[in-house]
């Protein structure tokens, strides 16, 4: 479909562009017919509407015949002739309108003759702008497409990096608990398996609900349960409106993994996760926070997980979408705000 024609809006925009065109064109079909403001009203009015019909005919010209890979000759010999053609169309059309106003404006069709050159030069012109136009608006929308792209192939590589990530972790909690506890090892492999059948089913989606990514995410607590047993506390709130919110997959897994690895881990006694969730108008709030031992070594930092929530939430939402970090004494405290689109 014609972007100008894709939405109400568009078009309504296109139309107010031709109302100071239409003007300029009565102005300048007035002055050698000499008509007076009613009799240029009545004549430009509808040859206003019918060159903003005809100039959208471009976009399916310019689009067959793309700049740079169509030879010069061809582009000039192609849209000049369908200049011309529209340039008779529309001098056929103000010769009849002039002739068929001569009942309520007296000799109209005779004094509207000197303006014919000039309605001819302006359709010509106002066709050849409409294709520059036309040109333009298919560069923007190659450069779109490109970015779109580029963004695509960006969001696969962050999200290529989570499984990989957790699967290392995972094993080595794994080999650690075979010298301790063959029996959790075992269970440990069996929830490990089944998260990673179910992220790698969720993770070929662009966008998942947000109680799909929830409940992948509790499968992954249910991995790490084995490990921590008693050590690993987790509290929900989470608001029912907040499932039907469409949002990147494994999204919220790595920021619980870095509460694991980087909080509880840290701490003797283990601790409390806390994740809560809201949504408000057409944001998804998203706050996670955990425990954690101010004096155990660092390193978050060379961490890989947030990083790649953040450059994921950028590469998708711009800066519509945010992440924030608090750090308070011995707790530790993530936020994301992200938009909440839910899929009908």
């Amino acid at each position: 479909m014609h972007p100008l024609l894709s939405s109400r809006t568009n078009f309504i925009l296109y139309l107010a562009a031709w109302i100071p065109l239409g003007l300029m064109l009565g102005l300048v079909l007035s002055m050698p017919a000499s008509l007076n403001w009613r009799e240029a009203t009545a004549v430009t009015v509808p040859l206003s509407l019918l060159l903003a019909s005809v100039c959208l005919s471009p976009w399916y010209s310019c689009r067959f015949l793309p700049l740079g890979s169509t030879p010069l000759w061809k582009l000039l010999t192609n849209h000049l002739l369908a200049a011309v053609v529209l340039s008779g169309g529309v001098l056929l059309a103000g010769r009849t309108l002039a002739t068929s106003f001569s009942d309520f404006f007296p000799d109209l069709g005779q004094r509207f003759r000197p303006a014919m050159p000039v309605l001819a030069g302006m359709s010509i012109l106002f066709y050849l702008l409409a294709i520059a136009l036309h040109y333009a608006l298919l560069a923007v929308q190659s450069s779109r497409k490109a970015e779109i792209l580029a963004r695509e192939a960006e969001l696969k590589a962050l999200k290529a990096q989570i499984n990989p990530h957790f699967l290392f972790n995972s094993l080595n909690s794994i080999s650690a608990l075979t010298a301790v506890d063959a029996g959790r090892a075992r269970d440990m492999c069996i929830r490990l398996s089944d998260f990673l059948r179910n992220s790698l089913r969720l993770g070929e989606r662009v966008t998942i609900p947000f109680s799909e990514e929830l409940a992948l995410t509790r499968t992954y607590l249910e991995v790490e349960q084995v490990r921590f047993g008693q050590r690993l506390r987790v509290a929900q709130e989470i608001e029912e409106s907040c499932g039907d919110c469409e949002v990147p997959p494994l999204l919220v897994q790595p920021l619980v993994e870095n509460a694991i690895k980087h909080g509880i881990a840290t701490l003797v006694d283990g601790g409390e996760i806390s994740i809560r969730a809201r949504r408000s108008a057409d944001n998804l709030r998203f706050v996670i926070e955990n425990p954690f031992d101010p004096e155990a070594p660092s390193t978050r930092k060379n961490g890989i997980g947030l990083a790649n929530v953040r450059n994921r939430l950028e590469a998708r939402y711009g800066n519509a979408a945010r992440i924030e970090i608090q750090v308070e004494k011995d707790r530790y405290r993530v936020t994301l705000s992200l938009p909440c689109v839910a899929k009908r």
